[in-house]
């Protein structure tokens, strides 16, 4: 089966995350605390299996390379979707919702990696499905359903660990580059490929100091985009925290 962009099953796909999760909320809406965390558990580790079989197959296929590293942010999404839903950590929580969720989503929209498969029934293809639906899915189920109560410190935590993930990034797309050839996109910041701000890295200079380089209007740019859509999830987190609080009142 060759996927297409804009076919039916494409968008079906689109639509997968929400019905998936309308289903699960409306299964578990009036289960007990303990069946809503085995569900959130199972999710959880799903997640994690997808994306040790994706790189495991990768490894297998391609030897040692950019691709084995989960380190761009939907392979990060997978790792911190499973973890908060397992341990149920409110700032990994946050982090999946605010952070993650939406490159997941924009992933499953504007999948053209799906088109570079010959059939969709590989491992990689699949993970690509899976991975992708199983963020947005668990991001939501640990806002929703989990209804965990964030803090400031929740929010610190957060918010700390994406800027510790985005300056690893940085030196990290240069220092691969250099050490071994490769050419890696971690964050979307080395290069446009893949990013709906290509017209900006094309349009601005790229500075360089000795082996290090970067797009600093580009890359500042694509953080501000990321601050906004943080902060206006996270306000909806909020907002979703006091409703469950009235409603529990």
């Amino acid at each position: 089966m060759k996927f297409t962009l804009w076919s039916v099953w494409h968008i079906l796909y689109i639509l997968s995350p929400f019905v998936l999760f309308s289903v699960i909320y409306f299964c578990t809406r009036k289960a007990s605390e303990k069946t809503k965390r085995i569900v959130g558990i199972v999710m959880g580790v799903l997640s994690l299996i997808v994306i040790i079989a994706r790189n495991v197959d990768i490894y297998v296929r391609e030897g040692m390379g950019v691709e084995v590293i989960p380190f761009q942010v939907c392979h990060i999404g997978s790792i911190i979707v499973g973890l908060a839903l397992i341990f149920k950590k409110k700032w990994l929580l946050l982090t999946a919702f605010c952070f993650n969720m939406m490159p997941g989503f924009l992933s499953i929209v504007f999948a053209d990696s799906l088109v570079n498969y010959a059939t969709l029934w590989a491992i990689r293809p699949q993970a690509y499905i899976w991975g992708h639906l199983l963020i947005v899915v668990g991001a939501l189920y640990g806002i929703f359903v989990y209804k965990s109560d964030f803090n400031r410190k929740d929010l610190i935590y957060s918010l700390g660990f994406v800027v510790i993930m985005l300056v690893v990034a940085v030196f990290s797309n240069n220092a691969f580059r250099l050490w071994f050839g490769w050419t890696p996109n971690y964050f979307y910041i080395y290069h446009y490929d893949g990013t709906p701000l290509a017209f900006l890295y094309n349009a601005t200079p790229t500075s360089v100091y000795g082996w290090f380089s970067i797009n600093w209007l580009y890359t500042l740019t694509l953080i501000a985009v990321f601050g906004l859509v943080y902060a206006g999830l996270y306000f909806l987190a909020k907002t979703i925290n006091i409703k469950n609080k009235k409603r529990e009142a």
